[in-house]
């Protein structure tokens, strides 16, 4: 059968080969309690260098002592908020914000005056343009975030005109923005926060993103483009026996002429394979194994450039942060509804951060999966591999005509006259089918707690978005009640442990519960 879609890398033959033999280790190694430093160039002869200015100082942590990075999670957020900070449920929440040394959050819009805009909506084959009003930039700089991820599936939602405007608003705000650039060198590259502490750097980067939307760098004749910076995932479903062989059935009824590979423990027999190993189909490459679940090889080129840049960063700052936004899960039962919230991250995820970490980045931040996922203590570094929602608006207005069009069987399903459907109906129907249920509105304002370079304490603030309520009231982040606190602190402490965390639970004025972790 042939090969529907090859899954090949765009970089020559060599580089790729070099690539590989210099980080496969960091791909498929097992035993992650010591990874190898990959960014590291090593030194060749220490003869070279200055001994008074060695380069493993460089990678040191040296903001002012005490130092407190506050971090939250995916800012769906459509228009300012912050007039809302006369309820004292979210008053209590934008204080830590406010207090924080540095405060980072993943911006998951576009920022644009629709009335004057220039570009054009890009709906995505399984998902909404999302669109937030100029005045949302300085709004989140009142609220007190200093620093924003932007490379995520939602960057050029209306295109370069978008990313480019998104930009704009950011900048006139006085916020650090990464993830985003006019080539892949500026899309990679670290952004820089000057704060009171010293100079804080961001790295963003998204494995998650829609087609031609990851920036590029010129070759020979071809320039380069504009995007996010990527990390380029090769996808593999592991499937059982019995899936596998329903897969070959399915072959050979699409296509006759298919012949299975011989088997590989019998090639001297002739014998065909029961189930072969592998198989390719409809651009889905699949392998045999004991239970479903997914494989993902991170790109060598795109993990070496990324690693470059952490390095790079953090030698030019005194503290750097590491983003990924990423939906790629270890395991899916249920994509829709999404009733299934993997806590299990993919192995590529843990790999990824430790040799963010290894390579000088004080704290790796995952967004994307809209729902809290694990914590882990690295070499006294905080991983976050889910921060959840802070921000979740419902309110997206416009909606391009495609959505509606795309949309009308789901329109059809829910309405007598779904001509008459608005954008509220239709959002409200969309989110219904991906994203019914409590996960996505509960979530975490954290607060990591630096000492002399070394992370102190982690605190966890039980955040609450109103699931359920008005649109014109649910998505923005409150205090959650002493009940909801515990449930979602106690689901942290249950999928963290496994990581070797181990969080305290407290009673504190204001949030009523709080999670602690004394690394």
């Amino acid at each position: 059968m042939p090969n529907i879609h090859r899954n090949e890398f765009p970089n020559s033959v060599v580089l790729t080969i070099v690539a590989l033999v210099l980080f496969l280790p960091l791909l498929h190694a097992q035993d992650s309690s010591n990874p190898q430093n990959l960014a590291d160039p090593g030194i060749r002869d220490a003869s070279r260098f200055d001994p008074k200015r060695p380069l493993d100082r460089e990678l040191q942590t040296n903001v002012v002592s005490p130092f407190t990075l506050v971090a939250v999670g995916d800012c769906i957020i459509s228009r300012p908020l912050s007039q809302y900070a006369r309820q004292p449920d979210f008053a209590s929440v934008l204080k830590p914000l406010r207090k924080g040394d540095a405060t980072y959050g993943n911006i998951e819009t576009s920022i644009l005056d629709i009335r004057e805009f220039k570009g054009f909506p890009y709906t995505g084959p399984d998902d909404v343009p999302l669109i937030a009003d100029p005045s949302v930039a300085r709004d989140l700089a009142t609220m007190g975030f200093d620093l924003l991820s932007r490379s995520n599936n939602h960057a050029l939602d209306w295109g370069l005109e978008g990313m480019r405007e998104t930009s704009h608003w950011l900048d006139q705000a006085g916020l650090v923005h990464a993830g985003t650039g006019e080539d892949r060198g500026l899309a990679r590259a670290a952004h820089y926060y000057e704060s009171k502490k010293g100079r804080i750097a961001l790295v963003s980067m998204a494995s998650t993103f829609p087609p031609a939307s990851d920036a590029l760098s010129s070759h020979g004749g071809a320039p380069g483009r504009p995007g996010i910076n990527a990390l380029t995932l090769k996808k593999t479903t592991i499937v059982p026996a019995s899936a596998m062989a329903e897969l070959v059935h399915l072959v050979h009824t699409l296509y006759p002429s298919y012949k299975e590979p011989l088997d590989p423990q019998a090639p001297k027999s002739g014998a065909k394979a029961a189930n072969p190993s592998k198989l390719s189909l409809f651009g889905n490459e699949f392998e045999l194994g004991d239970t479903l679940s997914y494989r993902y090889e991170m790109d060598p080129i795109d993990l070496s450039e990324i690693l470059h840049n952490i390095r790079q960063g953090k030698q030019h700052s005194d503290f750097l942060i590491a983003t990924i936004h990423s939906h790629e899960p270890a395991t899916s039962t249920a994509p829709k509804p999404a009733t299934d919230f993997a806590d299990t991250p993919a192995p590529f995820l843990r790999d990824l951060a430790r040799a963010a970490i290894d390579s000088g980045a004080d704290a790796f931040i995952t967004t994307g999966i809209h729902h809290l996922g694990p914590i882990e203590v690295y070499k006294g570094r905080p991983i976050f591999y889910g921060l959840g929602d802070f921000f979740w608006s419902d309110i997206q207005e416009p909606m391009p005509a495609d959505i509606h069009q795309l949309s009308r069987q789901t329109l059809a399903n829910a309405f007598a006259n779904p001509d008459r459907a608005t954008d509220a109906d239709l959002t409200n129907a969309i989110n219904a089918e991906s994203f019914a249920g409590e996960p996505p509105f509960q979530s975490i304002v954290t607060e990591s707690r630096y000492d002399q370079g070394r992370l102190a304490e982690l605190r966890l603030y039980p955040v609450d978005l109103g699931y359920g309520m008005k649109l014109t009231e649910s998505g923005i982040p409150r205090v959650a009640s002493a009940a909801k606190a515990l449930e979602i602190l106690k689901r942290l402490q249950s999928i963290s442990a496994p990581y070797g965390t181990k969080i305290e639970i407290e009673s504190v004025p204001q949030f009523n519960y709080v999670g602690i972790i004394r690394p």
